[in-house]
């Protein structure tokens, strides 16, 4: 079951990569969004014809981190130092799933304020930054 978190970070990755955004709470419905440019708040608008509204803030925007910065959230934890994004010093929600067979981990960390995100898999151990190569790699995800 996917979290608030992830769920905001799909429908705001979608805007921004310009694909159909799905209303979370209307099976089959396509929102439409625009970004709106303040002062103080950026953020993105999108508005369901059924009358749903989501306000997604946007100062910094959403980005995909690079490999070597989710790399570097792996090691973080592996030295138990808090993760926090780069972008705009806000905690990183990480979700985990663990394979117990091969030790193999994917870990998802996604930014609770401005949605930017990575992806890694390996082995947790192996994280080190500059070291080559690394028994884990940053996943690009598709379409983003």
């Amino acid at each position: 079951m996917p979290t608030e978190v992830d769920v905001m970070r799909e429908l705001v990755r979608d805007y921004w990569a310009g694909r159909p955004i799905p209303c979370p709470k209307h099976a089959g419905v396509k929102m439409t969004g625009s970004f709106v440019q303040t002062t103080f708040a950026d953020h993105v608008v999108l508005s369901c014809p059924r009358g749903e509204s989501i306000t997604i803030p946007q100062r910094p925007k959403q980005i995909e981190f690079q490999a070597q910065q989710v790399e570097g959230f792996v090691e973080n934890m592996q030295r138990r130092d808090r993760n926090l994004c780069y972008r705009c010093q806000s905690p990183l929600v990480v979700e985990e799933k663990a394979n117990p067979t091969s030790g193999i981990a994917n870990y998802t960390f996604t930014c609770v304020r401005c949605f930017s995100f990575g992806r890694w898999m390996g082995h947790p151990e192996t994280a080190k930054i500059g070291s080559s190569p690394t028994a884990g790699t940053a996943k690009k995800s598709k379409g983003g």
